[in-house]
């Protein structure tokens, strides 16, 4: 049977953007096995290895998990092996450089590259580890103009592609009742004039949610009707609870971890906002924007795909609390601003499932033979 190794740092990550192509795959007859930190009983999937992948990039931990991967690939028969994100595409492509004998196809999806033209130190050593694994890469794919342009400087991977994200699956985001968006805000105490501005992520330094604390701290002296919710987890999610506690914003800042339905709360609020350090394609921007959703987010590659400027929303320097507060300020403070980024507050179908997959199926499978003709945007390095 044929069998491929899909690889992520999550099982979330697998079960959020895989699973269209996961079925793909099974109905080809191909088993299909993944790697992550974690576990599911998700049916289309025959093997899920539990692995560590820690946070802390140059961990031990992670040089383990190496030597798991080599084994696992190298007792697999799989023809291909399919990674994602920086950690997790690192670790299995130092595998694959270690595995003996013939090696199996290699796709990486970068979601993000985790350095940029001007380096840090700590950028300049992902850099490093990138340029270390890009033997094995038989096809890099990347989601955004400005990680194009570094694959290609740095010569990432032997053959290069752009596409639009992993694809918005539009039916997970279906329109709701005014009665339905009522209750939902009334569960978060917010009446019709509460302005919600929501901030859909996992919690971490690189999502960056302390800055929007301060400057919703700040936001408050002139707006009294506005109200933060947050929706996700994460390693920081505590420690912005302590930063809500000590300027005593915990009636107005929710904290709802986890959302299993995440639509309920785009259709329900009037703002998506981030201030997030680094992106791929950002979910969350899209799904906002499928939603109707503005968005006020900062200015880095992967939200300038998707926000234009004053049209469906506005960019501000996430390391700035002074312009995150202006920015948001100018659309609370004028209804014909906030109308207007309502008004075109669209995503592009471009952006859709329907459309990505068949460029996304062309790259990873070689065998690809739909009559489907691509519609993305298509870029190739040989």
């Amino acid at each position: 049977m044929k069998r491929i190794l899909i690889c992520a740092s999550r099982v979330s990550h697998i079960l959020n953007f895989h699973i269209p192509y996961i079925k793909y795959f099974k109905e080809k007859g191909y088993e299909v096995h993944i790697a992550v930190q974690g576990n599911t009983d998700n049916p289309l999937i025959d093997r899920c290895f539990d692995l560590c992948f820690t946070k802390n990039f140059f961990s031990p931990k992670n040089i383990g998990t190496v030597f798991k991967l080599k084994k696992i690939i190298q007792d697999g028969g799989y023809s291909a092996v399919y990674t994602n994100t920086t950690l997790a595409g690192t670790a299995v492509r130092a595998a694959l450089m270690l595995v003996s004998g013939g090696r199996p196809y290699c796709v990486h999806i970068s979601h993000g590259y985790m350095f940029s033209q001007k380096n840090s130190v700590k950028q300049k050593l992902i850099l490093a580890c990138e340029k270390m694994t890009k033997s094995p890469t038989d096809c890099l794919v990347v989601m955004n103009e400005e990680d194009y342009a570094l694959a290609d400087k740095y010569r990432l991977g032997k053959k290069l592609y752009y596409i639009n994200g992993m694809g918005l699956t539009g039916e997970r985001f279906p329109q709701i009742s005014v009665s339905e968006r009522r209750a939902v805000r009334q569960r978060l105490n917010a009446d019709d004039d509460t302005k919600i501005l929501l901030c859909v992520g996992e919690f971490s330094s690189r999502k960056n949610q302390v800055s929007l604390i301060e400057a919703f701290n700040r936001l408050r002296a002139a707006h009294k009707n506005i109200m933060l919710v947050f929706a996700g987890a994460g390693a920081d999610f505590e420690k912005c609870k302590m930063l809500a506690e000590k300027y005593e914003l915990t009636g107005c800042i929710k904290f709802l971890g986890q959302v299993k339905d995440v639509n309920l709360l785009y259709r329900s609020s009037d703002l998506l906002v981030s201030a997030s350090k680094m992106e791929g394609m950002p979910f969350n921007v899209m799904e906002a924007l499928y939603c109707g959703l503005p968005a006020t987010v900062s200015n880095i590659k992967g939200h300038r795909e998707l926000i234009e400027e004053g049209v469906n929303g506005f960019l501000f320097d996430g390391n700035d609390v002074g312009d995150i507060c202006s920015k948001i300020d100018g659309i609370l403070s004028d209804g014909e601003v906030y109308e207007k980024l309502k008004t075109c507050a669209r995503l592009d179908e471009k952006y859709l499932v329907e459309n990505v997959r068949p460029t996304l199926l062309k790259i990873l499978d070689r065998n690809f033979d739909s009559a489907e003709q691509p519609k993305n945007k298509e870029i190739v390095h040989l």
